[in-house]
């Protein structure tokens, strides 16, 4: 379909009621703590004021009190845990979004388009791909290409992939009669590339088969859909996890209500004989293959390895209850929303959702450089709470219409101000919540928003709970895109913020404080402007392409890109510890 436009209207939020909400939170309410609970400085593995942690390079086991080395790890093996280990034994027990195993697939959309993915070597070693599907290996070998910083122009890889290097991997690209045929938005691979396979995106509820990538050491993995996402004004990306992370406790989350484009859900397994058992909020329609269930009734059904479920219908599942018998990844998308739901124009939307265990109690929202001179430019939060009784406590104070209470399978979606930030977190640690960040479409009309001038369009992305932040990240800022914003936050460690160090710009200054209680800042960094370079530092220019950034404190590292009607967002990694203990029980 085409790209289309909706007229500018007053509207209300997605259909679900917003809290009325006055005056500003107090920091010492009945029942929070004056700290933030999941907020995990540095994982480690002793208990004690001096435990074993692995260094920044992952090549030694280090103390964490006064960094005397214990043990240099050899070359074949890294750290992980605070012990060395096989490099993806490593990665796993450092629980974070660099693994070795992924499986994946395109996003639920209307029109196909080339599919690919950002691979980033995180590792110290050589790093050997492995692509296949069904079991069945794919050729990658003229699939797999580099490029080069602040350029788009693609350069064939062949051989390993070097530590600390990045290459994108073309997964999957229409026939070029469906690409000719199309409505306008579909986008063939780049001339040259041979994408390990040819064939379209599941466009309806179904069944499908899912990618798996491997490697003999850890990487970050982006997908994008389209590369070259902006030439086709319907991208989007999401940070993907690896398959040791996974759980089998998930509350389901689609980012916005059906417009012209509805809400999708995917879930995948990576192991045969996968039994899930889906408790919907609303009912669950009849698809291909799929039958269907009432509200609150729950049905089961059986995956194997690879096998995905995705199910695209006009109402949301967002606050479902997903349980499985086997570790399995839910993605949350929508074919293309209008964002707010009657203003253009609209967007392919799509995250892998973090498992329940996985989320937090406390984050920390900092928005992207805004789009425009104009200084009125909003943008929706969505918050998902998983227990009854669910408190939430705002600092500097309360955004108006955000929820001070939430039951279980509870969403609440509402403005902010993309200047302003807060911080917002629950009573402990078994209350957890999710927060996912947005842009709207380039019309703006969100809560007093204008005209954004062309510049951007509806995305969403996962806000990464401050117990799962790390002290280092690498990754790939697409160079098709006219405007790419950085957004940096950091909390103090042992009790003071220390350097984060950016590879194009060096030590980062000029942070600003977040909220009252003194405990975050952030940064913003220009990586384009106007699709040129972006901040200088000395005689250090940003630009996009690859990024390193690594600090001895924890920090997080969003990238926001956009261009004429269409954008795109993820974070720069997370880790996935378990946050939360309490099981999940299904909304009643």
């Amino acid at each position: 379909m085409s790209k289309l436009f909706a007229t500018p209207a007053t509207f209300s939020v997605i259909g679900l009621a917003l809290f009325a909400v006055a005056g500003a939170c107090s920091d010492g309410r009945d029942g929070f703590d004056e700290g933030p609970r999941d907020f995990e400085q540095l994982p480690n593995e002793d208990a004690g004021e001096c435990a074993l942690q692995c260094s920044l390079d992952g090549r030694s086991v280090i103390r964490s009190c006064s960094g005397e080395v214990v043990e240099t790890c050899s070359q074949t093996r890294a750290c992980g845990g605070a012990r060395c280990q096989d490099p993806c034994t490593a990665a796993a027990a450092d629980q974070s979004s660099n693994g070795c195993e992924f499986y994946f697939q395109a996003p639920a959309v209307a029109e196909s388009s080339c599919f690919a993915t950002f691979v980033v070597n995180t590792s110290t070693q050589p790093v050997e791909l492995s692509f296949d599907r069904e079991g069945e290996a794919l050729d990658i070998s003229k699939a797999v290409f580099r490029t080069n910083p602040g350029d788009a122009t693609l350069h064939a890889h062949t051989g390993p992939i070097a530590p600390g290097d990045s290459v994108v991997l073309f997964v999957e690209s229409p026939a070029p009669s469906d690409v000719e045929s199309g409505f306008g938005n579909s986008v063939a691979c780049p001339e040259g590339v041979v994408p390990a396979a040819q064939g379209a995106a599941l466009t309806r509820t179904g069944f499908g088969k899912s990618f798996r990538l491997g490697t003999n050491a850890p990487v970050s993995l982006v997908a994008m859909y389209p590369f070259g996402g902006a030439a086709s004004h319907v991208p989007t990306t999401t940070l993907l996890m690896p398959v040791v992370t996974w759980g089998k406790e998930h509350v389901l989350v689609n980012p916005w209500e059906a417009s012209i484009g509805r809400p999708s859900t995917q879930i995948v397994a990576a192991e045969d004989g996968t039994e899930i058992t889906l408790v919907p909020k609303l009912a669950l329609q009849d698809g291909q293959g799929v039958k269907g269930t009432p509200a609150n009734v729950p049905m089961t059904y059986r995956l194997d390895k690879g096998q995905f479920l995705q199910v695209v219908q006009g109402d949301e599942l967002s606050g479902s209850i997903l349980t499985s018998n086997k570790p399995t990844a839910t993605f949350g998308g929508h074919t293309c929303a209008y964002v707010p739901s009657k203003s253009g124009a609209c967007d392919v939307l799509w995250q892998q959702i973090p498992s329940y265990e996985q989320w937090g109690s406390e984050y920390v929202a900092v928005a992207y450089r805004q789009r425009t001179a104009s200084p009125g430019e909003t943008m929706p939060y969505r918050i998902v709470a998983a227990r009854d009784g669910t408190r939430l406590d705002y600092d500097p104070q309360i955004p108006a219409g955000a929820p001070t209470q939430l039951n279980a399978g509870e969403v609440v979606t509402f403005p902010v101000g993309v200047n302003d930030t807060f911080v917002v977190r629950t009573q402990d640690v078994e209350h957890p919540i999710y927060l996912a960040a947005y842009m709207t479409g380039y019309q703006g009309n969100y809560y007093g928003s204008g005209d954004m001038a062309g510049q951007g369009d509806p995305e969403f992305v996962n806000v990464v709970p401050a117990g799962q932040w790390l002290s280092s990240y690498s990754f790939y800022a697409d160079p098709t895109y006219k405007e790419t914003s950085l957004v940096v936050i950091r909390g103090k460690h042992y009790g003071k913020f220390e350097d984060v160090w950016l590879e194009c710009a060096g030590n980062l200054a000029d942070f600003q404080p977040i909220g009252t209680r003194g405990e975050y800042e952030y940064v913003r960094v220009d990586l384009s402007r106007d699709g040129g370079p972006g901040q200088s530092f000395g005689d250090k220019t940003c630009r996009t392409g690859l990024q390193r950034m690594k600090s001895t404190g924890p920090f997080t590292a969003t990238l926001w890109g956009w261009a004429f009607a269409a954008s795109y967002a993820y974070p720069g990694g997370m880790a996935t510890r378990k946050l939360v203990t309490t099981p999940l029980l299904p909304v009643r």
